[in-house]
């Protein structure tokens, strides 16, 4: 099977699409937690198009998925923990 085939059923198998389910809800809840870093993230931007809006920093960034699962949780990682 040549690359393309193989990366097409890849997208298509069911495996692919739990994981995609549990990516975006995943990004819905780092969205709400990165909130105190001033992060917002246009979550209803991927369900339409596929793409999330991340503003950051003075910054808006537009990421696929799986880059901004990854940078949910960078900004996540940045944040100070509270010691309790």
């Amino acid at each position: 099977m040549n690359y393309e085939a193989q990366r097409q059923a890849s997208l298509e198998s069911p495996t692919f699409s739990q994981l995609n389910a549990w990516l975006t809800k995943r990004i819905r809840e780092l969205s709400v937690e990165t909130l105190a870093s001033q992060a917002f993230t246009c979550t209803a931007c991927g369900e339409v198009s596929g793409e999330y809006l991340v503003d950051y920093e003075g910054q808006t960034y537009r990421f696929d998925t799986a880059t901004t699962y990854a940078f949910l949780e960078f900004i996540l990682a940045k944040q100070p923990t509270a010691v309790g």
